[in-house]
C-alpha cells in the first residue's frame, strides 16, 4: 500500500504520515500564547466573564489591558471585535477583526468571514447588520431555526457566501447540498468560507461514489498556500477518513 495519498502537479505530496493523529480541530486559545504572562491571561478570562453577563464596557476595558500586556496575542483583539459587534459598533468591530487577522494571517476562529461580511456591509454589498443576523445560525440550537435563517439570507442576499455554506451544512438532500455549495463558491467567498465549501464538496462527491475526485479537492485545498488553519486541519481529517478506505 502506497504511503502517498495525494500529489499535486508541482510534486507536493500528502502522505499517510502527514495524516496520522489528525483531529480536525485547532485550539485557537493557544495561538500566540507561548510568552503571554499569567496576568494577561487572567485579564482576558475576566473580560470574557464580563462579556457573558452583558457588561460590555468592563469587558472592553479588561480586553484592552490584556492586549497591552500581550500585544502579539490575537485572542484579546478577537474578543474586542466580537464585543463591539454585539454592541452594533460595526466600524470598531471591523477594525479589530482586521488587527486580529494581521497577528494570525492564516485565520483566527471566524475572523476572515467577519472581515468579509463587515467590509461588505461598509461597501453596501450586504445590508447593515447582515453579519450579526447571520450569527443567529450559530447562536441557536434549533436546527429548523438555523435552516430558516440560512434560507432567509440566501433569498434576500444571494451574494452572501457564508449563508450558502451554512445551507449546505444543514441540508440533507445530496443534490440540494451540491447546488448550495456550487452557488456559494460562485459568490467570491472569503478563504475560510471557501475552504469549508470545498470540504463539503468533497464529502458530497464521496457520497456520490466519486472518492477519487473528493481526494483531489481535499488535496488541492490542504496544499494551497493560502489555506486557513481550520480548513487545513479539517481537510486533513476528512482526507484521512477517505484514505483509510483505500
Amino acid at each position: 500500500m502506497s504511503d502517498i495519498i495525494f500529489e499535486d502537479e508541482q510534486g507536493n505530496r500528502i502522505t499517510r504520515e502527514d495524516l496520522a493523529n489528525v483531529t480536525g480541530k485547532i485550539d485557537f486559545s493557544l495561538i500566540g500564547r507561548e510568552s503571554v504572562s499569567f496576568e494577561a491571561i487572567e485579564m482576558h478570562q475576566m473580560a470574557r466573564q464580563e462579556g457573558q453577563y452583558g457588561r460590555y464596557s468592563q469587558a472592553i476595558n479588561l480586553l484592552n489591558q490584556s492586549h497591552q500586556l500581550a500585544p502579539d496575542w490575537p485572542y484579546p483583539l478577537y474578543d474586542l471585535a466580537y464585543t463591539y459587534l454585539l454592541q452594533k459598533d460595526f466600524e470598531q468591530a471591523l477594525a479589530y477583526y482586521r488587527l486580529t487577522n494581521r497577528l494570525e494571517p492564516r485565520g483566527f476562529f471566524t475572523c476572515k468571514t467577519a472581515i468579509y461580511a463587515l467590509s461588505g456591509e461598509t461597501e453596501k454589498l450586504f445590508p447593515v447588520g447582515q453579519y450579526l443576523h447571520y450569527l443567529g445560525i450559530e447562536w441557536t440550537n434549533d436546527e429548523d431555526e438555523k435552516l430558516e435563517i440560512a434560507r432567509n439570507i440566501t433569498e434576500k442576499t444571494p451574494n452572501f457566501a457564508p449563508a450558502w455554506k451554512e445551507l449546505a451544512n444543514l441540508l440533507t438532500d445530496t443534490t440540494k447540498r451540491a447546488e448550495a455549495i456550487e452557488t456559494g463558491l460562485l459568490q467570491k467567498p472569503d478563504l475560510e468560507t471557501k475552504g469549508n465549501l470545498l470540504i463539503n464538496k468533497a464529502l458530497v462527491l464521496d457520497m456520490q461514489d466519486q472518492t477519487k475526485e473528493a481526494i483531489q479537492v481535499l488535496g488541492d485545498l490542504v496544499l494551497d498556500s493560502e489555506v486557513t488553519l481550520t480548513n487545513e486541519a479539517m481537510g486533513k481529517f476528512v482526507l484521512a477518513q477517505l484514505a483509510s478506505r483505500k
